[in-house]
């Protein structure tokens, strides 16, 4: 009979003793999460860290992938730091692409020893979302009414002035014209430098916005990337102007495009995108740090893509410009 009673408190104080060192196991592991900034807008780049604190060494650490955070972030850079077989830990560099406050969950992180596995979660966090808009921008103004204008008939007597006197060369000149042009050597249109038309465009693109006045971000935006997919379409054959920035930003995978290019394109196009179809308002700094990103392309595309331009020049050269021993061969 007392074997009968001790044998249920023996149980309970095995089931306390086998909890208590569970529990002691778990709670010499400690995480720690941080964020170096405590809100964000569109297209910010903030840290998010995890440190561990561990009571022994484990064989593997698994930290939070990519697919365990919000869509609205996209990762731009990794990097893992041991510093300790006791501490170690991981901070990513994140970009927020969206407009509302951004929550991070708790994430896993998983610890493998050679028998068994222990998962904590890390801290929710939560960033607020800044609005980068004027407070005096989103009030709606009145719409003004249309101007009548009275109609005026002396431009379609212009018109017929213009088409009579151009009907009178067609006919009576044109011949003349074609035995002139028969005579003439064939025009040699100037070799086309990619490269050199995209730095024309970028100029001319600061030289006549007038931001500041206007407030046409999406013409601003709009014209910066049209300047890149021109330069994609004319040195690298890939049909950017048709494209949507999904489909570009694929066509650089598959072409093998330098990687800086293919970041500040993807970057300029997101900006670009969220202005032109998610009606979002840039500030006059935000705008003029887009163009910067244009000329930094600008900058690193002249060092890789020169040997593609040099040979566009040299295929240009054997066509339109034969050597002097071929002219002269030719003419003898």
């Amino acid at each position: 009979m007392i074997n009968t009673i001790l044998k249920p408190g023996i149980l309970r104080v095995l089931a306390l003793l086998v909890s208590s060192l569970w529990l002691s196991s778990l709670s010499a592991q400690t995480v720690q999460t941080r964020v170096n900034t405590d809100s964000v807008s569109v297209g910010d780049a903030f840290i998010y860290s995890i440190t561990l604190q561990l009571d022994q060494e484990y064989e593997t650490i698994q930290f939070p992938d990519t697919s365990a955070f919000p869509p609205s972030v996209e990762l731009i850079e990794r990097k893992q730091f041991r510093l300790s077989e006791f501490s170690d830990s991981i901070s990513y560099k994140l970009q927020y692409f969206d407009n509302e406050d951004l929550f991070i969950p708790p994430l896993s992180v998983t610890l493998f020893a050679e028998t068994d596995s222990i998962t904590l979660q890390t801290d929710p966090v939560t960033l607020f979302f800044k609005n980068v808009v004027a407070e005096g921008d989103t009030t709606l103004k009145p719409m003004q009414p249309n101007f009548t204008f009275t109609r005026v008939w002396w431009p379609w007597v212009l018109a017929a002035v213009l088409l009579g006197g151009f009907l009178y060369w067609w006919f009576k000149l044109r011949k003349k014209e074609e035995q002139t042009e028969a005579e003439q050597a064939p025009e040699i249109k100037p070799f086309h430098n990619p490269l050199v038309a995209l730095e024309d465009e970028l100029e001319k693109i600061k030289r006549e916005s007038d931001l500041a006045v206007t407030k046409d971000f999406k013409v601003f935006y709009s014209d910066i990337g049209d300047a890149l997919r021109t330069y994609f379409e004319e040195l690298y054959g890939i049909p950017a102007l048709e494209s949507t920035s999904s489909e570009l930003l694929r066509y650089l995978d598959a072409y093998g495009i330098d990687d800086t290019l293919n970041e500040k394109t993807r970057i300029i196009l997101k900006k670009a995108d969220l202005v032109k179809f998610a009606k979002f308002t840039p500030t006059l700094e935000d705008a003029w740090q887009t163009y910067e990103e244009a000329i930094a392309f600008l900058e690193r595309a002249k060092s890789t893509d020169s040997a593609r331009i040099r040979r566009l020049r040299a295929k240009y050269d054997a066509q339109f410009r034969p050597e002097p021993d071929h002219i002269n061969n030719k003419e003898s």
